[in-house]
């Protein structure tokens, strides 16, 4: 069995073929952005059922 890799070896500039291949340092940004903003709406919809739920608690006991 082979390693999976979860790098892409990008290379320096672009080639402009059509479509564009996976090493292209524009797709691999457009994929990195994609992701990390992903991320970070996951963290923020975790924040806030975390705040709900504590307010929920906090009413019931008043």
């Amino acid at each position: 069995m082979g390693k999976k890799k979860d790098t892409v070896k990008v290379k320096r500039k672009c080639c402009h073929s059509k479509p564009a291949c996976k090493t292209c340092p524009i797709v691999v940004l457009r994929e990195a952005l994609r992701e990390s903003k992903a991320a970070e709406t996951e963290k923020v919809r975790k924040k806030k059922k975390k705040k709900d739920k504590t307010a929920a608690i906090e009413t019931t006991e008043q």
